[in-house]
């Protein structure tokens, strides 16, 4: 077996813990094990996910908190997938607090309290994908990133583009029209 069938075989072994079956299938076989070995090269102990999906980047990302000692936390629509992500990490040890949570209503201090007060290393975007709901993620989430934090946002060249690239031009930098 290769690294790579390695990899798919984890992740829809994990799909099934959250779903029941293979029916969510995405980007995240290859994008959640890149941002769990970038979470470990920079040693992020505080990592937020809005948006749990299928739970593969909530599954490296959690493990990846627990070996730096530190703490994942997660906002998700559905109470059914927040059940099953906390049952999850709680057998597996992983230090988490997951909430089920309509990110449209989320505000930077509810926010604030729901980190335990601590600036975010890594905050994975995927919550809601209107151009409003993610501008509104984004003013909530960008202030509580520490100066060397990252955001990885997911979804850019979907439905979700336009969003995506009012935040990028707001936060980043003009990247022109």
């Amino acid at each position: 077996m290769s690294l790579h069938d390695g990899i798919l075989n984890l992740n829809q072994n994990f799909q099934v813990v959250l779903d029941g079956n293979h029916s969510h299938r995405s980007g995240s076989y290859f994008q959640a094990p890149i941002m769990y070995l970038w979470a470990k090269q920079t040693k992020a102990k505080t990592i937020l996910e809005i948006g749990i999906g299928a739970g593969s980047t909530a599954y490296w990302l959690g493990h990846a908190a627990k070996e730096m000692d530190g703490k994942y936390y997660g906002l998700e629509l559905l109470q059914s997938r927040v059940n099953a992500l906390t049952n999850y990490m709680n057998q597996m040890s992983i230090p988490n607090k997951i909430q089920c949570m309509d990110s449209r209503k989320l505000t930077h201090d509810f926010l604030y309290d729901f980190l335990d007060k601590k600036s975010l290393d890594i905050a994975f975007l995927d919550g809601n994908h209107t151009q409003e709901a993610i501008e509104h993620e984004m003013e909530c989430v960008y202030p509580l990133v520490r100066a060397r934090g990252y955001i990885f946002i997911h979804d850019i060249h979907t439905s979700s583009k336009d969003g995506w690239l009012s935040v990028t031009k707001k936060y980043f930098w003009d990247i022109g029209s």
